[in-house]
């Protein structure tokens, strides 16, 4: 698995590099093609649960874009565990070898977890209530068990021109301040748009204690 793991980083270094040559705000501006004419409209995604296999949807290891302006359909069920709210929305779930991954997507945010006994691990970001800043979370299990994860997704928040946060027990955070609309025809009061230049990397890296198969020792 380490190796596995360096040879992200290295990945990692390259979209570093990449991202260090652009502009760290960039991702809003570009979506501007994707904004409704009318900013009380949203765009509305659906969102199933996907059959249990042993491979992670691809989707999930894409990422989605961030933003206020994008409603999230949930699949939902009825749920006794919950009487207050009958038709509990539960995150698309995917059992693999040695837990469960799990994808939840609400438009402003979106996580993706490694569910295993006594542990999660959880790669997440969402953009903040006044629009101004993308938070990117790394849970603190996802730091003890995976070499070298916390070195880069710092290394990737100083890319970004983000600030890296050390928020002890409950892991580290990565603040990425959201430029304004810099051009003239931009409407007023939209919402920004934010895709995550580091998600497939982190979201792989974090599953990765999902899928390792068990050893079987040959009896002699």
């Amino acid at each position: 698995m380490n190796n596995n793991i360096k040879t992200i980083i290295c990945g990692l270094a390259a979209l570093a590099l990449y991202a260090c040559s652009s502009d760290n705000a960039s991702a809003p501006e570009q979506a501007l093609s994707q904004v409704p004419d009318n900013n009380d409209e949203y765009q509305h995604v659906r969102i199933d649960p996907p059959d249990q296999t042993d491979s992670i949807p691809e989707s999930w290891l894409e990422g989605n874009t961030l933003s206020k302006a994008i409603m999230v359909d949930h699949h939902c069920v009825e749920s006794p565990d919950h009487p207050d709210n009958p038709m509990w929305c539960l995150p698309p779930r995917v059992q693999l070898e040695t837990g469960t991954v799990s994808e939840y997507y609400w438009g402003s945010s979106d996580r993706i977890s490694c569910e295993m006994v006594g542990d999660t691990l959880t790669y997440s970001g969402y953009i903040s209530s006044d629009d101004s800043t993308v938070s990117k979370r790394l849970s603190r299990s996802a730091i003890e068990l995976i070499t070298d994860i916390a070195i880069a997704f710092r290394d990737s928040c100083e890319a970004e021109g983000g600030t890296f946060i050390d928020n002890n027990e409950r892991g580290v955070e990565c603040l990425v301040k959201l430029k304004p609309w810099d051009c003239e025809s931009c409407p007023e009061g939209i919402n920004p748009f934010y895709k995550d230049p580091y998600w497939r990397p982190f979201a792989e890296m974090v599953t990765s204690l999902c899928r390792i198969r068990p050893q079987i020792t040959p009896m002699d």
